[in-house]
């Protein structure tokens, strides 16, 4: 059965996250399962893609895609406060809405798909549907603070919104405008996110969400992303070079700095323990703390600083190190993992949600208390000290990876439209 989906595409910068990827993946299998996307994109998103992944250009060719640039419109003037100033994204979503209505129409699309959980790209994706009649979705598969429950305090409402706000640690320091904004942002994602049935590539973040607005309902996309498992079998293990590894983009949260802790630790029992590190560099001030902590730590001689390497790049580092560590706070499905997984490599990561749920049924991931770095470093020792018990789980490291194949994924995610439209023929 042929589906025809208009895919919002927005990519507002070139660093290459997991929902980049998973969209990249989706366009180049999407045709294999009789997905005719018809994209719609601005100039920067555009460019940002072929930067990102130079095959997108000719990914593209097979589906009709509109390059939409949206001028900016004044109509807040610079005097008025931050927070009214929040209300002029939803204007700019709501005029971007007007434009793709119209290619909504003109292609006779069987409905509209946000990109991601971002508040301006869900209510573009609402206003859209509204104004071409056409049933309407957004995938959510990015985690963030905000979304994380402050259980004392229930269901968001307009009465305690603020209060979840301020609970958070990054607004510990912000104005009580800014605190303002973020609310009012919160709360009109969550209404909105009501009005249609929503997607998303993990369950953690339905749960969440679910929590803050129990009216919201999702489909959880399984699997919800994948890997090339060609690419990753054809390569066979190599002859370690490091004890461990840690690959991801190179931000806070995805735990950068308890990494050193955890090796600190493993240090003390392997003197020589080697640590690989690579990630795309989003904030040179996290990598400039990063290197001072190496320095504190006395880890110079022990940790391997790479930088950003191609994705060819990152498979061979994985398979020439004997286990992964991934010490994250947030994510809804880590590809960190996965793809750690597919090269026989077990992985120490924290018991967040997202893992969790993800890999709960898999031996090859051990999991420690969040945000417990000692913890996590005597999974690692325990590891590097039973390497009879390495190549154990390596096996069921790939025997895991295997249910998670791209082609897999796109047959959910058609399956998943479809859902959206028997829920919008339903209300």
């Amino acid at each position: 059965m042929n589906i025809r989906p208009l895919l919002i595409l927005q990519a507002p910068s070139a660093f290459i996250s997991g929902g980049y990827y998973r969209w990249y993946k989706l366009l180049e299998y999407g045709k294999s399962e009789d997905i005719d996307y018809v994209v719609v994109t601005d100039s920067l998103s555009y460019q940002n893609y072929i930067r990102m992944f130079p095959r997108f250009k000719e990914v593209s060719r097979d589906y009709k895609t509109y390059v939409i640039d949206l001028h900016e419109i004044r109509f807040f003037p610079s005097s008025v406060s931050r927070v009214l100033k929040v209300f002029k994204p939803y204007w700019d979503a709501f005029s971007l809405a007007i434009s793709i209505s119209k290619v909504a129409r003109k292609e006779n699309v069987d409905l509209i798909v946000g990109p991601s959980e971002g508040p301006q790209r869900v209510w573009t994706s609402y206003f859209s549907g509204k104004t071409s009649n056409k049933p309407w979705t957004s995938v959510f598969q990015g985690e963030r603070f905000l979304f994380k429950p402050t259980p004392k305090l229930g269901p968001i409402n307009p009465i305690n919104v603020l209060a979840h706000v301020s609970h958070k640690e990054f607004a510990r320091n912000i104005s009580l405008s800014s605190k303002l904004g973020y609310a009012m942002e919160l709360l009109g994602l969550l209404k909105i996110a009501e009005k249609s049935l929503m997607l998303t590539v993990g369950r953690s973040l339905s749960d969440e969400l679910k929590f803050l607005n129990p009216k919201i309902e999702f489909h959880v996309i399984f699997p919800g992303n994948g890997i090339d498992l060609e690419k990753f079998n054809k390569k066979s293990k190599l002859t370690p070079l490091y004890d461990a590894v840690f690959f991801s983009r190179f931000v806070p949260e995805k735990g950068v700095f308890d990494l050193l802790e955890i090796w600190k630790i493993v240090t003390q029992k392997f003197s020589n323990a080697k640590l690989a590190v690579a990630g795309i560099i989003e904030d040179v001030k996290v990598l400039e703390d990063f290197k001072k902590l190496i320095h504190r730590y006395s880890l110079a001689r022990n940790v391997v600083f790479l930088g950003q390497k191609d994705h060819d790049s990152i498979i061979d580092l994985v398979k020439s190190s004997k286990i992964a560590i991934y010490p994250s706070l947030l994510d809804v499905f880590s590809l960190t993992v996965l793809e750690s997984l597919a090269c026989g490599v077990p992985v120490v990561a924290y018991d967040i949600p997202a893992i969790k749920y993800n890999f709960h049924d898999c031996k090859a991931v051990l999991r420690s208390p969040a945000k417990n770095t000692a913890r996590m470093a005597r999974n690692v020792i325990f590891l590097l000290e039973n390497e009879e018990l390495i190549n154990e789980l390596s096996k069921e490291a790939r025997k895991y990876a295997s249910n998670f194949d791209w082609k897999k994924v796109v047959k959910a995610e058609k399956e998943a439209y479809l859902k959206v439209i028997e829920w919008s023929n339903s209300c």
